[in-house]
């Protein structure tokens, strides 16, 4: 399974999908939670992997028509959007807002579904009949190490980093570990990094706190 995971992720970097607008893009992703990242008391594989997503422009967008998947691909949507974001705001999703969107949808409640083998994300625009990839990001299993997040840095526009200050990654094939932590629902502002046997999830959440 990962030897395919890893293949069809070759052929994802190789031949990509088209982009449509990018003012939405991906910021940061977190595969393998080993942590309760959403908040509810348990530690869950499915509930508290998250994806975040970002408005790089200058103008507020509406994302009701947005869409989340994996390398599953169709129309089996993982996540669908509503509202609107600012310029320069997050948006976060967890797993379990995940599960619920897709078991109130009628669709099989995988939540985000992200393969720690290696998979890809992407981000689609469906309107008008059309569906447009506005942004993907396709990552390997070493990103995915227990609480591994692998997210952009500036924000939505630069470089793709993993944020590994709460299991750092020693190894030298991109992306790079920053020794950052993760930044749930905030900016991708580097708060350092703390020894993994001195750090918690509630540690890294105050770096947060007002």
């Amino acid at each position: 399974m990962r030897n395919v995971a890893v293949f069809v992720c070759f052929l994802f970097v190789l031949f990509p999908p088209s982009q449509g607008d990018t003012q939405i893009r991906l910021n940061e992703i977190l595969a393998d939670p080993a942590s309760d990242w959403d908040g509810d008391g348990a530690v869950s594989s499915r509930s508290d992997e998250w994806v975040e997503i970002i408005n790089v422009g200058t103008s507020i967008i509406d994302i009701s028509s947005y869409r989340l998947g994996d390398l599953s691909g169709g129309t089996s949507w993982r996540f669908g959007f509503d509202g609107t974001v600012a310029p320069g705001e997050v948006r976060l999703v967890f797993g379990s807002e995940s599960v619920a969107w897709e078991t109130a949808n009628g669709f099989p409640a995988f939540g985000l579904s992200l393969n720690n083998a290696g998979d890809a994300v992407f981000l689609y625009d469906v309107a008008g009949g059309d569906t447009i990839v506005v942004d993907q990001y396709a990552y390997s299993a070493f990103e995915t190490e227990d609480d591994r997040a692998t997210g952009r840095l500036p924000d939505g526009v630069g470089d793709w980093f993993i944020f590994d200050a709460l299991n750092p990654y020693p190894g030298t094939t991109p992306p790079l570990g920053n020794g950052c932590a993760p930044t749930p629902g905030h900016d991708n502002v580097c708060q350092g990094s703390v020894p993994v046997e001195e750090t918690t999830w509630g540690a890294v959440k105050a770096l947060f706190s007002d």
